[in-house]
């Protein structure tokens, strides 16, 4: 990424990363940054391609930028079921997050998001509407497994402030991009619901959760 109330919405979280090393370029005191600067992943809906997801990482001075995009395009035959277009940018300083700036197109509901830095906290803005919220406060795109240390997180596609929790359901051997790996697995529920997988560098290898309809909504590295 209704985004909830359809499985192939659940888009709107954003996204995800898998990598196996981490770049020497990119090297940061951030948990999560992959080889290469870029993670581009296949949506999947019951197998079925239906979008993707690409994130691209790029050191700027002291900054680490972040960049988001995502797709959506459910169809039934010709006719167009659901859209969904995201964009957005993170940086990145000394492993905290300065500012966030996403751009979404939600089934032809626009949304405008920002979140910057200021003394004692973050604000949040929302269609131009500005809140004060906590310092801590960080985007859900999951990247790095430092979002399962957060109870309270980010939609960065609407801007809903969501409250988790996580649980540590340990090591297991997964399947990604051709190849089995061992990875943690942790379960976060509440207001947003995901199987995440992550490897020994912290790195998100998969995620997985079903929709309302009982499909299967999984992320494929290509």
């Amino acid at each position: 990424m209704a985004r909830r109330c359809l499985s192939v919405a659940l888009i709107a979280a954003a996204l995800i990363a898998v990598s196996c090393r981490i770049a020497p370029a990119l090297a940061s005191d951030i948990t999560g940054v992959p080889d290469g600067g870029m993670l581009n992943f296949a949506i999947l809906r019951n197998g079925e391609a239906i979008g993707s997801h690409v994130i691209r990482f790029e050191r700027n001075g002291s900054d680490l930028e972040v960049r988001i995009e995502a797709k959506v395009d459910y169809r039934f035959g010709f006719i167009p079921l659901y859209r969904f277009e995201h964009q957005a940018l993170e940086v990145w300083r000394d492993g905290s997050l300065q500012r966030m700036a996403a751009t979404t197109n939600d089934n032809g509901a626009p949304y405008q998001i920002a979140l910057h830095r200021e003394e004692g906290g973050m604000v949040l803005a929302i269609n131009g509407v500005e809140t004060a919220e906590d310092p801590d406060l960080q985007p859900a795109s999951l990247w790095s497994v430092a979002i399962v240390t957060q109870r309270r997180i980010l939609d960065p596609a609407d801007g809903e402030l969501m409250s988790v929790e996580i649980a540590d359901a340990g090591m297991e051997s997964i399947r990604v991009a051709g190849r089995d790996i061992q990875a943690r697995h942790y379960v976060m529920t509440g207001d947003f619901e995901r199987d995440l997988w992550y490897d020994s560098r912290g790195v998100l290898m998969q995620v997985r959760f079903h929709g309302d309809d009982g499909s299967e909504i999984r992320y494929d590295l290509r």
